[in-house]
């Protein structure tokens, strides 16, 4: 009986270590990181091994001999488990980041009135809506449902904030998106005001990829950080616009910093330009056509990152070192309290994003946050090149930076590029610039008459960025 146990449980054992071979070579073909010349020598290395071991379990008639063959298969039996682990996260993490199709637009009906409760109250009243919103519809549909109601409609947010303020409408619909716009110029509107009901819709975004083959062609990326606190899904202001030239033959990057109050035309608007981080709030295709029209480019892909990436990557690697040449003091998204000096500061994630996000204490404002930002995002990448350790915590990287980041680069362009880069193991060279121009206070499209700090471009800037692209793209 003892030797039948024995002999069954070598069969599981040689089983289970055959099977995760199986597997651990699926997540790998999976990944398709490899040439396919190096998986078909570690295919054979594998399941040669994997074979031998085996065959050596059952010949086997020394005791010792099988000892140490079980210890052999249970310790590569384990290492195939955690191989299978990290591939699995990986392609989950692709997978997730690749294959989000819509953006999310979460409403909230504002009122000033005490009176008002809950939704139910507004009924047969008067509510304000923006007539500038292309989901127009869509939004009155889902209200439709909730209650009945007479529509004003306002061209901007301006109009739309004054129209409840002289009493022209009960209440007002609003993306919540605007609510940041609203509080920086309205500082005393969220004490007066007060949300009763919030809905949601989801707009599928439109197909806007050029493709190219991005192992061999030169492509632009646009990176937005978005300024959304519910999710990377969620439309919100652009507070950080980087275009970012790559060269793949010449393993060159240019990176294109444009300020967040850069005044432009909005694409697909006439008459009174915008900030260019309110295109943002329209959508991620309204901050790239409005980009291809500032510099002239088409954009092949774009990259968007929420806040909660920063402050989720700096945490799980310990924080991070980075220079600043101003003490201050400010608070992060949490209400943390931070504080800077002259020269390194160690940061974890709350401050790190707090850092990149400071622009008033600086006399050159947003240029001054681009270099921040700059500084973060070196430190970062810095930190995780020189320091073997986060190999270990590559799961927790990939957790943190999941449900915060999304691209339209497909799964197979990603681990295309990712095999690129493996197989030639050649240095990227990235270059830097940023646009600039000069402060004033101008009307936007956003909010009507309501004069905004803006930054006028300095056209020479903006020609120099176009030069600088036809090299990188022409090489």
């Amino acid at each position: 009986m003892k030797n039948k146990i024995l002999k069954l449980v070598k069969y599981l054992l040689m089983f289970f270590y055959s099977l995760s071979t199986l597997f651990i070579l699926i997540s790998i073909f999976r990944l398709n990181v490899l040439k396919n010349s190096y998986f078909t020598l570690l295919s054979v290395f594998l399941v040669g091994i994997c074979f031998i071991l085996n065959y050596r379990l059952i010949k086997s008639k020394r005791s010792i001999a099988k000892k140490i063959i079980i210890i052999i298969i249970i310790l590569l039996s384990i290492i195939n488990i955690v191989g299978i682990k990290y591939t699995q996260n990986t392609i989950k993490f692709i997978d997730n980041v690749t294959k989000i199709k819509y953006e999310k637009q979460t409403y909230s009906v504002i009122v000033l009135n005490s009176n008002y409760k809950e939704i139910s109250d507004l009924n047969d009243k008067k509510i304000g809506f923006l007539s500038t919103n292309i989901n127009y519809d869509k939004t009155t549909k889902k209200l439709d449902k909730k209650i009945d109601f007479k529509d004003n409609k306002y061209e901007d947010i301006g109009s739309l904030i004054a129209g409840i303020y002289n009493n022209e409408v009960d209440a007002i619909v609003i993306d919540e998106a605007y609510l940041d716009i609203i509080e920086d110029n309205h500082i005393n509107f969220y004490n007066e005001s007060k949300v009763i009901y919030t809905f949601s819709i989801n707009v599928k975004t439109k197909d806007i990829v050029k493709k190219v083959d991005i192992n061999k062609d030169p492509f632009i990326i646009y990176i937005s950080g978005s300024d959304s606190r519910t999710g990377v899904e969620t439309t919100a202001r652009s507070d950080v616009n980087i275009v970012a030239v790559v060269n793949p033959k010449e393993n060159k990057i240019l990176l294109i910093s444009i300020p967040r109050d850069y005044y432009v035309q909005l694409h697909g608007t006439t008459g009174t330009k915008d900030k260019l981080t309110h295109a943002g709030v329209y959508g991620i295709e309204k901050s790239i056509t409005t980009i291809e029209d500032l510099l002239d480019i088409d954009i092949n892909y774009y990259t968007k990152v929420s806040f909660n990436t920063v402050i989720n990557v700096v945490d799980v690697i310990d924080g991070i070192d980075v220079y600043s040449d101003t003490e201050f003091k400010n608070t992060g998204l949490n209400r943390t309290a931070c504080s800077y000096v002259v020269g390194m500061n160690h940061l974890n994630g709350q401050c790190a994003l707090a850092f990149a996000r400071e622009r008033h204490i600086y006399t050159t404002g947003d240029r001054h946050r681009g270099q921040n930002q700059q500084a973060v995002i070196t430190a970062i990448v810095d930190k995780l090149s020189h320091n073997p350790k986060y190999l270990v915590k590559y799961k927790d990287i990939l957790e943190a930076i999941d449900g915060s980041f999304v691209t339209d680069l497909t799964y197979d362009e990603i681990t295309s590029l990712a095999k690129y880069q493996l197989s030639e193991l050649k240095e990227w060279k990235v270059e830097s610039i940023s646009l600039d121009g000069t402060g004033s206070m101008e009307s936007t499209y956003s909010m009507g008459n309501i004069k905004l700090y803006v930054m006028l471009p300095d056209e020479s800037t903006i020609e120099t960025a176009k030069t600088k692209i036809n090299e990188y793209l022409n090489k």
